[in-house]
């Protein structure tokens, strides 16, 4: 019999400490994922805070409520596995973690080993990097957790992860994941957007699924989160070198989910080919996403337009209508 597992990922549009809105979005992806018969779903790194609340992170309050979120997410999840992001608190130490739920139990927390900090990436400021192949039990309101470097087991299928800047360092967590014998590699991202971000992503993502003999699901953030940075929703699944789904970037909607099923006994036949934007339509679709963004969670009216006649003003002008022409198409 044939080793199979449908998989799909979910990008989210989330909002910094929006605990309702944020929850909201989560739970409307794990449902439309049950509904496509969706066995395992990852969703992006940090996705229950969001990826913007930077020195919030230090606190002890933003971690406890994000772990009272994961508490609303967990029953959500029967007959489904789902993989979500939230910052753990342990010995006076924030850790950038994924939670795995497996039909409504909470199996442990992978624990990001490597930290981001070039370019707007401040890491090493919130987050304490996990030391490999190591684990640890923590207690939480009464109940016993593990933390740190783990596998799962889904469906007879050994899964494990690499968290966003994980996959782009040298000593990534692959390397010990193809020795543990992991059949499936998950990587939940907060990747910012920047032009040809999204092909250089694709070529590592088919590459280490070919690289380690593996299928590998990378899942990124969507939209504008706090004013600040873009990001652009990509969701990949890859198997042995070949793309197997991809999901269209940039978008308006709230979530996008994607879904392939993969057989672990065979090399897939053939692979499709992602559309390629150029760097005007990456442009175009970057800025009406941001600004659709920003004014829906500034709660804004509209933008006031400063007209000098020149290029810039018009290029404002133009940019606007834009963003109402996508929203008018999602929604």
């Amino acid at each position: 019999m044939a080793k199979t597992l449908r998989v799909g990922g979910a990008c989210l549009n989330q909002t910094p400490i929006d605990w309702e809105g944020n929850f909201n979005t989560i739970a409307d992806a794990i449902a439309a994922a049950k509904k496509t018969q969706i066995e395992l779903l990852c969703l992006p790194e940090l996705s229950i805070t969001g990826y913007g609340c930077e020195d919030l992170f230090l606190s002890e309050w933003l971690p406890i409520n994000a772990f009272e979120v994961l508490k609303r997410i967990i029953p959500l999840c029967t007959n489904i596995t789902v993989s979500v992001g939230l910052p753990v608190r342990l010995k006076n130490k924030t850790y950038n973690c994924i939670a795995m739920i497996q039909d409504g139990d909470l199996l442990g927390f992978s624990a990001k080993q490597n930290l981001a900090i070039d370019g707007v990436h401040y890491e090493y400021r919130w987050f304490t990097p996990w030391p490999k192949l190591t684990t640890e039990t923590f207690e939480f309101e009464g109940e016993s957790y593990t933390i740190g470097d783990i596998t799962y087991n889904v469906n007879n299928v050994k899964v494990g992860f690499e968290i966003c800047e994980d996959a782009w360092t040298d000593d990534r967590p692959a390397c010990r994941l193809m020795d543990r014998g992991v059949e499936l590699i998950l990587n939940p991202s907060a990747s910012h957007f920047a032009f040809g971000k999204s092909a250089l992503r694709e070529k590592l993502v088919i590459e280490s699924s070919a690289r380690f003999d593996c299928a590998y699901v990378y899942v990124n953030l969507l939209g504008n989160e706090a004013g600040r940075m873009i990001y652009d929703g990509e969701v990949l699944i890859t198997q042995k070198g070949k793309l197997l789904a991809h999901n269209d970037l940039l978008s308006l909607s709230n979530y996008n989910l994607i879904s392939t099923t993969i057989d672990f006994d065979k090399v897939p036949d053939e692979d499709i080919i992602s559309p390629i934007l150029s760097q005007n339509e990456e442009f175009a679709k970057a800025v009406g996403l941001g600004l659709y963004d920003y004014l829906r969670k500034s709660k804004s009216k509209g933008f006031v337009l400063s007209l000098s006649g020149g290029a810039d003003s018009s290029t404002c002008a133009t940019l606007v209508a834009h963003m109402v022409h996508l929203g008018l198409e999602t929604h």
